[in-house]
């Protein structure tokens, strides 16, 4: 009883480890090409139909399994063929269709007339001595020779003369083209069968591949037919350039098969572009590689590995980007670039020589006094007006101590209002320049010569008690001083107010403002 209990233990764990691989483990495909000639069979495979017709390729599991194909009206040779599918690869069957006695269209089909028996006796057949016939004496010309027989004997040597003559008859009926059989026979094994050849046609959905087979070149290209020996062999095309599909078939050939047809898809491979693309944004500028021009706005321009030089022309309203390199190398043949043109800010305010004043660009101003408690407020009274600049042939606003009616009188302040337009980012790095100039003019009753100057940016202090470095005499020769706005600009409208500062005691004139 304890060997029964281990060895039923031992069966169970096997069945349950043979279980368990056959469905834990993925199943192992490959597939079959079955074609017919003509097309149109439906396909049947280990003689369940898979409602397919051919031609048809079919996935199936890796093993042997037999084929076969039906169609209405016509029978298949071979009636069944085997196809050895191995993982991932893919075997093709093939099949020609015979009509049956009804024929394609359903009519009756009139067989092939036969040869009529013989009407010359035996005697005569003899005579003529014909390859085929046998020569034999004629039973009538020995009867005389043996005795009399009872009528019992007789009706038994009837019926064996009757049979032999039958026999005889039928002979009589074999076709005299015995070489003509001989062909109809060889035409079954495909160009030789005796010989143990067949053959297959390979084409592809692009002409002009080189055929390998097994391995070896055979010097044709699809499409092409070839004899091949009677077993199994390898198929496979190659063209530069492209890939096929599947990689290579596998071609049986056997006496009982048609010419085989074997047919690979070709797919363009991609090839590495030799050739760079310059793109501007936002606008669409003028490109020029080494120099010379190319396009507007875009461009694919094709090349040699290198090292090029790209540049772009102005465009109104816009910073012009910097030279760039494209640098095209086999691991990079097809590099993109993009050049950014900013929206470019210009606005200014300026006094002319006449005191009048003019502007450029969206910027306007109001002046007034300044004082800490108050703040700044508009003033058409008191605040700086536009003045001839002591020294020069300029004028500019003269900003000096605000009120001086009061005590502390504050300080003289102008304030200008832009806006940045759409494009113009706030990290842009614009620049404000200064045309402002210290003279030697004094507040009454002052005793110093300081200087002082404080500009502030949307709120934010920018100089704290600035002293101009250049003086009244500069005026007539432009001079100015630049700083970067950058990151200190807000979208919309910003403001920039210029005043004195509280220990000014100096007279200070401003030809112009820029922001640019």
């Amino acid at each position: 009883m304890r060997y029964l209990t281990i060895s039923l233990l031992v069966l169970a764990l096997f069945l349950g480890g043979y279980l368990a691989t056959q469905w834990l483990l993925p199943a192992r495909t490959g597939e079959v090409m079955v074609q017919s000639t003509p097309p149109g069979a439906e396909v049947w495979i280990d003689l369940v139909s898979t409602k397919q017709v051919t031609p048809a390729r079919l996935k199936v599991p890796v093993g042997q399994h037999s084929v076969t194909v039906k169609m209405p009206g016509y029978r298949s040779e071979p009636f069944m063929d085997l196809a050895d599918v191995s993982t991932g690869m893919s075997s093709t069957v093939s099949f020609v269709l015979v009509a049956d006695e009804k024929g394609e269209s359903g009519g009756t089909i009139t067989p092939p007339a036969r040869t009529p028996p013989s009407t010359l006796s035996i005697e005569e057949r003899i005579k003529k001595e014909e390859p085929w016939s046998v020569p034999r004496k004629a039973p009538s010309s020995v009867d005389s020779t043996f005795p009399r027989r009872t009528g019992q004997e007789q009706n038994q040597s009837d019926k064996v003369d009757f049979s032999l003559q039958e026999d005889r008859r039928e002979v009589s009926e074999i076709p005299r083209d015995l070489p003509s059989v001989k062909r109809s026979t060889d035409s079954l094994f495909a160009d030789g069968g005796d010989k143990g050849n067949g053959q297959a046609e390979i084409s592809s959905s692009v002409n002009g591949a080189a055929i390998i087979l097994n391995d070896k070149p055979t010097g044709k290209k699809t499409p092409s037919t070839i004899e091949l020996p009677l077993g199994t062999h390898t198929v496979r095309v190659e063209l530069s350039g492209y890939k096929t599909d599947p990689e290579q078939h596998i071609v049986r050939i056997s006496r009982a098969a048609a010419s085989q047809f074997v047919f690979f898809q070709m797919t363009a491979e991609e090839k590495a572009r030799m050739e760079f693309t310059v793109k501007t944004e936002p606008v669409e500028g003028e490109i020029f590689v080494d120099g010379k021009s190319v396009g507007v706005g875009q461009v694919t321009v094709p090349h040699n590995f290198g090292v090029f030089e790209v540049t772009f022309g102005a465009v109104e309203g816009y910073h012009t980007p910097e030279m760039m390199r494209v640098v095209a190398t086999p691991a990079n043949s097809s590099p993109t670039i993009t050049a950014n043109y900013r929206r470019t800010l210009h606005v200014s305010a300026v006094c002319n020589d006449d005191k009048s004043t003019e502007r450029e660009g969206d910027i306007r101003w109001e002046a007034g006094v300044y004082d800490k408690d108050r703040g700044t407020r508009v003033s058409e009274a008191h605040g700086p007006k536009v003045a001839a600049i002591p020294g020069s042939h300029r004028a500019g606003w003269e900003l000096a101590m605000g009120d001086p009616n009061k005590n502390p009188t504050g300080a003289d302040y102008i304030e200008f209002l832009f806006t940045l337009p759409e494009g113009v980012s706030e990290t842009e790095p614009l620049n404000l320049r200064l045309y402002l100039y210290r003279s030697q003019r004094k507040y009454p009753l002052s005793l110093s010569s300081r200087c002082e100057i404080t500009v502030t940016v949307n709120g934010r202090v920018f100089l704290d008690a600035y002293r101009p470095r250049h003086d009244e005499s500069d005026a007539d020769a432009g001079r100015f001083e630049e700083w970067s706005l950058q990151h200190t600009l807000v979208p919309g409208e910003n403001r920039i107010v210029i005043r004195t500062g509280e220990k000014n005691q100096l007279f200070t004139y401003l030809w112009k403002i820029e922001v640019l």
